[in-house]
């Protein structure tokens, strides 16, 4: 689907579809592709020819991708995964910030990871808003002595200083300028938030966060003249709320304003497309990478309340294994012994998830795959990729298992574990992780690991219900 937005052509898809862009709007004359910096290099779009046209091919990232400056391609999970900022939040998984804004709606608690986002965004919004100018408004002020300016109050002069036989002193009153305003102090309470958060104590400090105390400092220092409310009743003015617009020379205040109000109001950030609430960086997700780990993630975490008797390993890390023996001695078909490629790399096998007992034993092996196979077949349930397969049964031979599991998201057909066949001496296994609601994710997740502990041979404390 594609619209045009005055200039700006908008095309929505999910991920890995391939996509028809005129090619003028993203090749030059010498048929290079004209992209995003930010992308550019970047294994976020591919050309290619389908049906003997080039087009456009998007990956695993979702989220709002600026093209150039001409095209804008707004990307959706392709299988129906209803939580991604859940999953997010959950695994750690680093997101890609562009420079290109986007509209985010608001929802639940702030945690660490949308505060690092809240931050960095409170920080270059700072420095655009100081570099075009702080908000000022005319503030009434009284004094009294004998230089008055501004306007005389006669009445208070009179029954203050010459009905007491003092001629030369008057009182009077002014309008001066102040940049002590609701929106002032509502950005002033968020940068305190924000330094706040920067520099509370952590067991692994991070790379970054003393550049952005610096600044966050520099920052703070132009609002010294900004009174503090702690009981943020700045949160009830209309021009903070936006319900009263700001004037148009101050426009540039809003996204600042709406920022600061999320961050006051300790609110979290949704992922998924849509919303207003809130301007911020466009953030993509790589979704392969982001359901392979949280599959482990929630397997740990179960693993860690049930007291399973293994740990849960990435098998990409520390739970992977050399894909080759070198044979000894070594074989000779010809007559003479043949030196072995592996003796020099002997490769690696790494399952995304490994099992692996307290006495060292490899109970499970899984291959994680957000892939979606069938989507156009006519029957409910369909074979895996051959590829997937075949990589799994290797694992699980170089593992010494007799079977293997591949867990994908579940798309249509059977849900929970399906029985594939065997491949020789190996079963193979295919779960399907329903994540397409809100409701429900707890229990599917609780069922997947139930399903692999029993698969395993270690005691789940519940049933699974799949078959």
């Amino acid at each position: 689907m594609t619209e045009v937005a005055a200039s700006l052509v908008i095309v929505e898809c999910a991920e890995h579809d391939s996509i028809e862009i005129d090619a003028a709007l993203w090749l030059n004359s010498d048929h290079q592709l004209v992209l995003n910096s930010e992308i550019d290099g970047r294994d976020i779009l591919r050309a290619n020819f389908r049906k003997g046209v080039l087009r456009l091919q998007v990956t695993s990232y979702v989220g709002v991708i600026p093209l150039n400056d001409r095209v804008l391609v707004r990307v959706k999970p392709r299988v129906p995964i209803a939580n991604l900022t859940r999953m997010v939040i959950e695994t750690g998984h680093d997101v890609l910030a562009l420079s290109a804004f986007r509209e985010y709606s608001s929802r639940g608690t702030a945690d660490d990871w949308a505060m690092d986002v809240y931050a960095d965004a409170l920080l270059d919004y700072l420095d655009e808003l100081l570099d075009a100018g702080m908000m000022r408004s005319y503030e009434r002020r009284e004094d009294e002595g004998r230089f008055p300016h501004g306007r005389i109050d006669f009445t208070q002069t009179m029954q203050r200083f010459a009905a007491r036989g003092v001629p030369n002193k008057a009182a009077y009153s002014w309008f001066g300028r102040t940049v002590d305003t609701p929106a002032n102090r509502c950005i002033k309470a968020a940068l305190e938030v924000a330094h706040a958060y920067l520099t509370k104590s952590r067991a692994k400090p991070r790379k970054g966060d003393r550049a952005k105390i610096a600044r966050l400092a520099g920052q703070m220092l132009a609002f010294a003249e900004v009174s503090d409310d702690s009981a943020y009743l700045f949160l009830d003015d209309p021009v903070v709320l936006g319900l009263t617009p700001l004037p148009d020379s101050r426009a540039y205040y809003r996204q600042a304003l709406d920022l600061s109000v999320v961050i006051l109001r300790n609110t979290g950030i949704a992922l998924e497309i849509g919303g207003a609430d809130v301007r911020l960086s466009s953030l993509l997700v790589d979704t392969n990478k982001l359901f392979e780990k949280f599959v482990r993630v929630s397997l740990a975490k179960h693993a860690a309340r049930h007291s399973w008797p293994v740990e849960v390993l990435d098998g990409n890390t520390e739970g992977r294994v050399d894909l080759y023996d070198v044979p000894d001695p070594l074989p000779s078909p010809l007559g003479t012994p043949m030196q072995a490629l592996a003796s020099v790399d002997p490769g690696k096998a790494q399952p995304d998830v490994v099992l692996r007992g307290l006495d060292g034993t490899i109970c499970l092996i899984a291959e994680v795959k957000n892939t979606v196979h069938g989507k156009n077949a006519k029957a409910e349930d369909v074979l895996p990729e051959r590829d997937e397969v075949e990589q799994a049964v290797t694992y699980a031979l170089r593992y010494g298992l007799n079977f293997t599991v591949l867990i994908h998201p579940w798309f249509k057909g059977a849900k929970g574990l399906v029985y594939v066949g065997r491949v020789g001496s190996v079963d193979v296994y295919d779960y399907r992780l329903d994540l397409s609601t809100n409701y429900g994710i707890d229990e599917a997740l609780a069922d997947m690991a139930a399903t692999l502990a029993g698969l395993a041979g270690i005691p789940a404390g519940q049933p699974p219900t799949s078959a």
